[in-house]
């Protein structure tokens, strides 16, 4: 049977980059009977060791993982679904296991992906909470839990308090939590992410604490500085009341957490009044200069107009390959289109609703009998799979091929469409079967025109390589915002402030050549170019450095990632591929300890967090002159740890109840030979001056070490 499995597993592995068709298949024969997470295009997958975990909104009495032993007493009570994340969040605390969240796995960028336990939200899609904010109630905070899908939600809270967010991202399969962590958005020059539009997430972090972050928004609110929110939290212990917490700081961190920062139960949005959107669909050429001009690439000034409007919902759509006008013989130019949106009290037009998965519908051919109707019946992955042989075969039909995915998406109507704001926002590919894989660059909108002409250009240069997409380039714009890892965050490290971006999306099916190593080479040039940045749930390839590069306020979003992850739980493939842990190992492995010496011997007690695993109370014993000041730094070696001081005293540190050691500045006998024999030569070679001027001095202190290591060891040992 294991062989049957096997040889059924390599089938389908065949199959998943290049046959769309037979995703749908997967889980079913991908892995036999192991419990395997796939992203919802497939290309994805989770294999986690010890537990695929979904907790649920009923009260649990019994052990959640194999392996896990709850009290009695709190088996007997049962645990209600925060509480379970929260008791196994503490479970893989004590066997040093990793732990993510993931919902309905809308990410190529492996946030996701995690060795130990995987924790399925996706059950968890209730609202928990709605509160007036204001005597008309015109506004809402409305608490979600985090599993809840994004659709849902809109329609649920439509329906319930007519209550709406300001805008929607164009794919609304994604779950609450999810679109709040990677700080997803929609369009508009007034319009920031949704993760502008929550003020207050319900989380819990390392060690199974919980957390309730906020904005200081009421009256009488004090705005917690960092240290102190540190202290609440060294202070709790799991099974504590969730820790409230009101800090600008912390919550423009947590805001968008990657994930990274704990597992988010719930968040509270702040809803405001219902609307209908007029939205109005035109077909656009834009002009694309040929060789022999000079001038260069522009967006149409029309467009320009209409983007800069801050009332204005816009999209833009474009061929990424220049073709003949059909309009005007022997003029080069993008084929393109773009769906302007804006409020309006008129009734919906909408005659169809299929599009949002409703049974309203009674017309299984709606797209014969209403052609203003924007249903999905043929845009199936069979139907993708179809064009990309096609067009393998023929490469030079690539521009009519993206004519024709160009036309599938905008679907131009004779007159506007109106409707509730998430099925107009939402619509444009809400159901689509076709799965494909994408990546977003977030540019400042001033560099818009150069940005796209290069995109332009970069794609028709590997078009000859039969490197393409059939799938038009989209262009959405943003407000920017004060989120510490927000794409759009206003701030650039060469000082600058930038208002608004544009978010261009650049998309490939799945059986497309080379996608990765495109997005790839794309990302290097915009980051190089614009300093753009891509977005977190998108394909993605940054690394550290060029994240430090772009995001100002990374050391910010740092203290509070090593404070709420304090143990390194939440690490996983993601963390590792940008270069977070590298985070951990720096403050673990080297903490500066601050002693103040004085006449008499004081002692110096410090908490630090060795390699990001264990706690080590560290008893620093110093005899100097009176009011002289050092800076320790202590170095993890093996299983113990060694203190090394720049000064010319001795001092004595105590490890986990283990030997005292002794230690001075040059001595090599300090530092084990095999592991930093070249760092003990250099700093001997940097201090040859100062050991001759000190010869008579440590002479006179190796009697002394030799004195003290004696009688240390002697007491050790008795």
């Amino acid at each position: 049977m294991a062989l049957i499995w096997n040889g059924i597993d390599r089938v389908c592995c065949g199959f998943r980059p290049c046959c769309q068709c037979f995703n749908p298949f997967i889980k079913a024969c991908g892995c036999g009977n192991r419990d395997v997470f796939y992203n919802f295009d497939g290309s994805v997958n989770v294999e986690p060791l010890v537990s695929h975990f979904k907790p649920t909104n009923s009260i649990a009495r019994h052990n959640l993982i194999k392996g896990m032993k709850l009290d009695k007493d709190v088996l007997k009570k049962g645990l209600s679904a925060v509480e379970q994340i929260a008791a196994v969040i503490q479970f893989a605390h004590k066997k040093g296991y990793s732990a993510r969240a993931v919902g309905t796995g809308c990410s190529w960028s492996k946030l996701t992906t995690v060795r130990d336990i995987l924790i399925d939200v996706t059950s968890l899609d209730q609202i928990l909470d709605a509160r007036p904010q204001n005597s008309v109630s015109s506004i809402y905070h409305i608490e979600v839990q985090a599993g809840m899908i994004l659709k849902d939600f809109f329609r649920e809270i439509d329906r319930r308090y007519g209550m709406a967010l300001p805008a929607s991202p164009m794919y609304t399969k994604q779950t609450v939590g999810g679109i709040v962590s990677t700080s997803s958005h929609g369009t508009g020059q007034d319009n920031q992410s949704l993760s502008n539009c929550i003020v207050e997430i319900h989380m819990v972090i390392a060690k199974g604490i919980q957390v309730k972050i906020r904005l200081p928004r009421k009256e009488g609110d004090v705005d917690e500085d960092f240290e102190s929110v540190k202290c609440k939290i060294e202070a709790a212990k799991y099974g504590d009341p969730p820790i409230e917490i009101c800090s600008t700081d912390i919550f423009r961190a947590a805001a968008v957490g990657l994930g990274s920062l704990g597992i988010i139960y719930s968040v509270t949005f702040d809803c405001i009044a219902a609307y209908n959107v007029k939205e109005t669909r035109r077909n656009i050429e834009i002009k694309w200069p040929s060789k022999k001009q000079s001038k260069k690439f522009k967006i149409p000034s029309e467009l320009k107009e209409l983007t800069s409007d801050p009332s204005k919902y816009v999209t833009i759509l474009v061929n990424p390959y220049p073709a003949e006008s059909g309009e005007k013989h022997g003029k080069v130019v993008l084929k393109s289109a773009y769906f302007l949106g804006e409020r309006s009290d008129e009734m919906s037009t909408k005659l169809c609703k299929c599009q949002f998965g409703y049974t309203e519908c009674q017309c299984y051919q709606c797209c014969t009998y209403h052609p203003d109707c924007r249903c999905t019946l043929c845009e199936t992955d069979f139907c993708a799979n179809c064009l990309q042989a096609n067009t393998n075969c023929c490469p030079s039909w690539v521009p009519t091929f993206a004519d024709w995915g160009l036309n599938q998406a905008t679907r131009v109507q004779d007159h506007p469409d109106i409707d509730r704001w998430y099925k107009i926002f939402g619509g444009y590919g809400n159901d689509k079967k076709i799965r494909f894989r994408q990546s977003a660059y977030f540019i400042p909108l001033c560099n818009l025109d150069q940005a796209l002409a290069d995109i332009v250009k970069l794609m028709t240069e590997h078009m000859a390589y039969r490197v393409y997409t059939l799938i038009p380039i989209i262009v959405r714009m943003v407000k920017a915002d004060d989120l510490y890892l927000s794409p759009a965050y206003r701030g650039r490290c060469d000082g600058t402030v930038v208002d608004n971006y544009a978010v261009v999306d650049v998309s490939f099916l799945l059986g497309a050549y080379g996608i990765d190593e495109f997005h790839k080479k794309l990302e290097d040039y915009l980051v190089t170019q614009y300093k753009a940045r891509t977005h977190w749930g998108k394909n993605l390839f940054l690394n550290l450095d060029t994240i430090g590069q772009l995001y100002p306020d990374l050391d910010k979003w740092k203290r509070v990632y090593l404070l709420l992850n304090s143990d390194g739980t939440f690490d996983n493939e993601f963390t590792r591929m940008v270069g977070f842990e590298t985070f951990r190992s720096a403050e673990g492995c080297r903490t500066n300890v601050h002693v103040c010496h004085s006449s008499c011997p004081e002692h110096a007690t410090q908490l630090v967090t060795i390699s990001g695993q264990t706690e080590v109370q560290h008893q620093i014993t110093a005899s100097a002159n009176a009011h002289q000041e050092t800076t320790v730094t202590t170095e993890v070696h093996d299983d113990h740890e060694r203190v090394k001081i720049a000064s010319s005293k001795i001092i004595y540190a105590k490890v986990n109840n283990s030997k005292v050691i002794s230690s001075q500045p040059k001595r090599s006998k300090d530092l084990p030979r095999n592991k930093h024999h070249e760092s003990r030569k250099h700093y001997d070679h940097h201090h040859d001056h100062h050991d001759h001027h000190h010869d008579h001095h440590d002479h006179h202190h190796d009697h002394h070490d030799h004195h003290h290591d004696h009688h240390h060891d002697h007491h050790y040992q008795r």
